[in-house]
């Protein structure tokens, strides 16, 4: 006999517009099915998430917009995303919409899904506590329960009247996988060519944006640096060709392996994001990078609420790891910072004293459980808190 448990047919929509958040969003759709295996799940996302179970309407490699200037000047493609999500909504009715990080994209989406009277969540936190703390009405209004990942959002958002859940870092939770197949890290590790010299890492981000603007200097830098053999991480969004300038110089291009470079590496050069947090957890000496637009510069500095951009340096509130930004970020201080850390030999003094003041971070970052677990079950069996 054929059950007919509606909640067994439960339908959510989950929103990721970046790398990270597929990665994340995958971790939740596995711990979902887990729960509710007939669940029916629609997403914007990309491999992870398909992979993990989830039907892909969109990629969100065509989403990857970020900046004042950069959505503007995006601003038509961007209007045209909002529209085909709401019909998304429409077509598909689902009972609950999940954004995933990309909070620009994803608040103004939750919104339209409460007033269709969705269930709406939202997994990651955009930084208010750091810039823009206005929105933080927009999440109260708009958002059931938001789930956080660094441990002194819950007070913050707890404080603003927001039904927050706090789970610990999902990179813990990755860490933790990854532990099971240690065997095809250290594959990825052998592989990294014949090379007697140690590794140094090039991070330039995961948007084209940001690869335009910080692959050039990178590059310069390691030019400067032939104690090292530099390698790129490359983005699993990007193609080979955005990264033609490294091909031409001879060098390495390694995709969908930026953990396993980090874990073979000696010292990197990284993007500003998720990425500096993993270089920390998994040991690796770094330099916090950043380039963007002057105009969205200006701005986000004249809206932050903290000294730093690197999340080490945020979490730890003191300055650990280095930080280059705008024209600070150029390739001759770049070679002096990581000439500081590693003298292509051995860390130096700055090395070892970077990763022995990154050790707290670890228990930190650490929650109750299983990060994706624990949001899966208050997706599942959330019940929005009386006015």
């Amino acid at each position: 006999m054929q059950h007919t448990n509606q909640e067994t047919h439960r339908c959510i929509f989950l929103l990721a517009g970046e790398a990270s958040g597929d990665l994340y969003g995958g971790m939740l759709i596995k711990a979902l099915r887990e729960q509710e295996p007939r669940l029916k799940i629609i997403a914007w996302g990309g491999e992870h998430m398909e992979k993990a179970g989830a039907q892909l309407l969109r990629h969100y490699k065509t989403m990857a917009f970020m900046g004042f200037l950069e959505v503007v000047k995006n601003l038509g493609t961007i209007q045209g995303l909002f529209r085909e999500c709401e019909e998304v909504l429409q077509s598909h009715q689902p009972d609950v919409f999940v954004g995933i990080d990309y909070p620009g994209f994803n608040l103004k989406m939750a919104k339209k899904a409460k007033q269709m009277g969705l269930a709406t969540h939202h997994y990651i936190s955009p930084s208010l506590w750091a810039w823009n703390k206005r929105r933080v009405h927009t999440i109260r209004k708009h958002i059931d329960q938001l789930h956080v990942i660094l441990p002194f959002e819950k007070q913050w958002f707890s404080n603003h009247d927001v039904d927050v859940n706090w789970v610990g870092h999902p990179l813990l939770e990755l860490e933790s996988m990854e532990g099971v197949n240690r065997s095809e890290h250290a594959g990825n590790i052998s592989s990294y060519g014949q090379s007697q010299a140690p590794l140094l890492a090039l991070i330039p981000g995961s948007r084209k944006q940001e690869v335009e603007r910080l692959l050039p200097v990178f590059l310069k830098a390691a030019q400067q640096l032939p104690q090292f053999t530099a390698v790129v991480s490359g983005a699993p969004g990007l193609e080979k060709e955005d990264y033609q300038l490294a091909t031409d110089q001879g060098i390495e291009i390694r995709f969908g392996a930026m953990r396993s470079l980090m874990h073979a590496s000696s010292v990197g050069l990284v993007t500003s994001g998720t990425a500096t947090l993993e270089a920390a957890l998994l040991g690796m000496p770094q330099v916090i990078c950043y380039r963007t637009s002057g105009l969205t510069y200006h701005i986000a500095k004249l809206l932050a609420r903290t000294p730093w951009i690197g999340l080490p340096n945020i979490l730890l509130q003191k300055h650990v790891v280095p930080e280059r930004i705008q024209q600070d970020c150029d390739h001759r201080t770049l070679v002096e910072d990581i000439n500081k850390l590693h003298d292509g030999e051995a860390l130096l003094s700055n090395g070892r004293q970077q990763l022995d003041q990154l050790q707290p971070l670890r228990n930190q970052l650490q929650g109750s459980g299983r990060p994706s677990a624990q949001v899966a079950d208050a997706i599942l069996n959330h019940r929005p808190r009386k006015a």
